[in-house]
């Protein structure tokens, strides 16, 4: 019999294939399913129709599995071992494909759709994919050792700022629904590059809960900072000043504002805050302070609350003045925690509602957080920490020049 060479088999396989476009596809099919066998008759350590008592495992039918190939799609039929998974190097290729679509699949939950929207999706897309609530459920844990290794990362030594603040999700524990609250602190290095250096879930805002979270911040490295910013929640401000003693602490000022807001009537809140705005237009410490005490003066008759407020707690959010005149805007406030990420992972979450439990709360915001902290890092610096190369410098000097004379003020 004539045998035939590689090159020879080649040629007749070519010649074939330009005669009958499927002879290939054909040829495909019926090698890899051998192939198959093959595999399977390894691992059970018995061909087979063969009695061995040394047998592994036992035959237990096919699982009918596609596979897409150059020559098109095939459909083969996997083998099934009874006693343990059958495997295979076969679908390697095929398994990418699959653990890509199941990327996506996190990412569409991640962005903040239900894991019954997801299933939907999946179901409009193609009748093989049969993706139930639990299995996607199952996929979102797999994320979990890649956000544990984000979350246990080590830190920088020292932070120029560290602010501090939470962000509230509903979720359901003890078959109740209850808000919690998210643990987040954010720190500007020295190169005025921002990052997310913490996040945890805890039952309140409490002074253990902060203590703790930023015990976990010193755990991994991190030693100074050299301020400290937050809202005034009494027991995250006595948490800062004690982890992070001799650092000044700065009141964020729109929490401020809102509170002495507060002690007028609505119709008379807007004349209020302009006057307050013009404490934080000021060029010095010392002209704040004056702006301060003549607001006082003018309502302590008509709203006295607003007149011991103002004297009692302006100067908690005034540490700003101490540091470079180009970081003002962006240190007087938590507003890179309440209105960029607050707004980002709320808006997101409401297509969630609920979270069923805390980990997958933890899960959603941390997928959410490392993005974020990725493009902070990869992106323009949030600050110049020169003063020389300030960009916004010039913006704050013009906000200066418009400030009205002190003695115009409270000027009726």
């Amino acid at each position: 019999m004539t045998q035939l060479d590689g090159t020879q088999l080649r040629e007749v396989l070519q010649e074939a294939l330009k005669n009958d476009q499927d002879f290939l596809k054909e040829v495909l099919g019926v090698t890899l399913q051998d192939f198959l066998e093959f595999e399977r008759d390894e691992q059970i350590a018995v061909g087979k129709n063969v009695r061995d008592e040394n047998r592994q495992g036992t035959r237990n039918g096919y699982k009918d599995r596609s596979l897409n190939t150059r020559l098109g799609r095939l459909q083969l039929k996997k083998p099934q071992i009874r006693e343990f998974p059958f495997t295979t190097n076969l679908f390697e290729n095929y398994q990418r494909s699959e653990k890509a679509l199941l990327i996506a699949i996190q990412q569409i939950v991640i962005d903040g759709v239900s894991t019954n929207k997801v299933k939907k999706i999946l179901s409009k897309l193609s009748e093989d994919l049969s993706f139930s609530k639990s299995s996607v459920s199952r996929l979102m844990q797999e994320l979990d050792p890649m956000i544990k290794e984000w979350r246990m990362r080590q830190l920088r030594e020292r932070y120029a700022y560290l602010i501090s603040d939470a962000c509230y999700f509903y979720i359901r524990e003890n078959k109740k629904v209850v808000s919690m609250p998210l643990l987040v602190s954010i720190g500007i290095d020295e190169e005025g590059r921002r990052d997310i250096l913490g996040v945890d879930m805890a039952v309140s805002e409490s002074e253990e809960a902060w203590r703790e979270h930023h015990r976990k911040l010193k755990a991994r490295g991190l030693k100074t900072v050299s301020l400290t910013i937050s809202d005034k929640l009494a027991g995250l401000v006595r948490v800062l000043n004690e982890e992070y003693a001799g650092s000044p602490h700065q009141r964020c000022m729109v929490h401020f504002e809102r509170n002495v807001l507060s002690k007028v009537p609505y119709k008379e809140r807007k004349e209020l805050g302009n006057y307050l705005k013009q404490i934080y237009n000021s060029p010095t410490r010392k002209m704040a302070l004056q702006i301060a005490s003549m607001i006082a003066d003018e309502y302590k008759n008509r709203y006295p609350a607003v007149s011991r407020i103002l004297n009692r707690h302006v100067e908690e959010t005034l540490s700003y003045f101490e540091f470079a005149e180009h970081h003002w805007r962006k240190i007087r406030t938590t507003n890179l925690i309440e209105g960029t990420l607050n707004s980002i992972l709320k808006k997101r979450a409401k297509v969630v509602g609920i979270f069923p439990n805390r980990e997958s709360c933890i899960r959603y915001a941390c997928c959410q957080l490392m993005e974020i902290a990725e493009d902070w890092q990869t992106g323009r610096r949030y600050m110049r920490m020169n003063g020389n190369e300030a960009e916004d410098a010039g913006e704050l000097l013009e906000e200066i020049r418009k400030v009205k004379m002190t003695e115009e003020l409270v000027a009726h």
